[in-house]
């Protein structure tokens, strides 16, 4: 029986749009180029299903167009977002507040995207500004922002590797 993670794994697949795509924990996620902010970035797509909801369905149509939106977002189009999320930003939070002061515009680097049936979130790193913390950024259908926060860091540790070999060695050293 093949489930909707399944069948959105399959679709994000054959779009191309991930590098080296996987289904774990209720989402699909890989890495991909997002061109208008110059990087690689971490995309996790998440159908929103309910643990243990095995008859649960996914608009995987509109997810994988989500996934297209976000990454062949314009230059334009990204600059606008990441000023409206800085203007937003610097208009809420004090002098006090920030590790270094410099433009935040310039220190915002894009980390990771979350991409829902109905919006997107892309998560910040500002790591002269806020080294504590990430720049939350959400994004309705039409890419427009609709919501901005500075979050703490969880304290996880995120480590990329570029092949799972790469991981392996990794765990092995840790274990030795």
């Amino acid at each position: 029986m093949t489930t909707a993670l399944d069948e959105l794994l399959a679709a994000v697949i054959e779009s191309g749009h991930l590098d080296e795509p996987v289904a774990e924990d209720g989402i699909v996620h890989g890495r991909a180029h997002l061109e208008a902010a110059g990087t690689d970035v971490t995309v996790n797509i998440d159908p929103e299903i309910a643990d243990g909801d095995a008859d649960a369905e996914a608009d995987v149509e509109e997810l994988v167009s989500g996934v297209e939106r976000i990454l062949s977002i314009t230059e334009k189009r990204w600059r606008a977002i990441v000023d409206e999320a800085a203007s937003d930003i610097e208009e809420a939070v004090g002098e006090s507040e920030v590790s270094e002061r410099i433009d935040l515009r310039d220190d915002m680097e894009a980390a990771s995207v979350v991409v829902f049936a109905d919006a997107v979130l892309v998560s910040f790193d500002a790591p002269r500004q806020f080294p504590d913390s990430r720049i939350l950024v959400q994004l309705d259908e039409e890419l427009e922002v609709d919501g901005v926060e500075v979050a703490e860091d969880d304290g996880v540790e995120t480590i990329s590797f570029a092949s799972g070999d790469a991981l392996l060695d990794h765990i092995s050293r840790d274990d030795a």
